[in-house]
């Protein structure tokens, strides 16, 4: 009966080991499932990481690439002919479109000076109009300048905003190269207003010229 009790106890811790082995062996198989589970975490957190750089990046580069938009000034419908008989440019400033509003009021008073580079000897303005975004002028203006110097000249009209107070604002100007346009025919075409160089701003010789 001892012999047999021995037996069973035996057994039992047999038993007892067996199952404490098979829990070390589950408890380390989870430990390194938990372990790998971790590492593709971090290195997944990375990736995640270096893409949102990377996309951060993309952004600001395609943020700084992106053009800005240019301010509108509007634009001048003008006429240009040669005169070879008579040795003279004849420029027509027809009309303006799509101007800024430069009064509180929301409206303007323009008026367009013109001038040829590089002496400005001589300077023509039109008319004041009040009041308006769309001015028609229809004026006609002529230099006297033989054709063998015409080629070395710049026409410059301004459109400014009248101020019976203070000196006028220049809305925009229109340049033109003279040796790129072809006098052998009239030319009417409109061009977009440019930014006026500050020493364009002027004031209006004749104040009463108001429409």
């Amino acid at each position: 009966s001892v012999a047999a009790l021995c037996i069973v106890s035996l057994c039992v811790v047999l038993s007892c080991a067996v199952c404490v082995w098979k829990k070390c062996l589950k408890k380390k198989d989870k430990d390194k499932e938990k372990d790998k589970k971790k590492e593709k975490e971090k290195s997944n957190g990375g990736l995640d990481t270096e893409m949102d750089g990377d996309e951060g990046n993309t952004k600001t580069e395609l943020s700084n690439n992106e053009p800005k938009d240019e301010e509108k000034l509007g634009k001048l419908h003008f006429t240009l002919d040669y005169n070879f008989t008579d040795n003279t440019l004849i420029v027509g400033i027809l009309q303006a479109a799509e101007l800024p509003a430069m009064d509180v009021g929301g409206s303007s008073d323009p008026y367009v000076k013109l001038y040829l580079l590089p002496d400005k000897k001589k300077k023509f303005e039109t008319k004041v109009h009040r009041k308006t975004l769309e001015p028609t002028f229809n004026e006609t203006f002529t230099f006297k300048v033989p054709y063998t110097e015409l080629g070395g000249k710049i026409l410059v009209m301004t459109v400014y905003d009248f101020d019976r107070f203070s000196k006028h604002d220049a809305i925009g100007a229109v340049k033109i190269l003279m040796s790129s346009v072809d006098f052998s025919q009239s030319l009417q075409e409109w061009r977009d207003l440019q930014k006026a160089e500050k020493e364009e701003v002027g004031v209006h010789s004749e104040t009463g010229r108001v429409e």
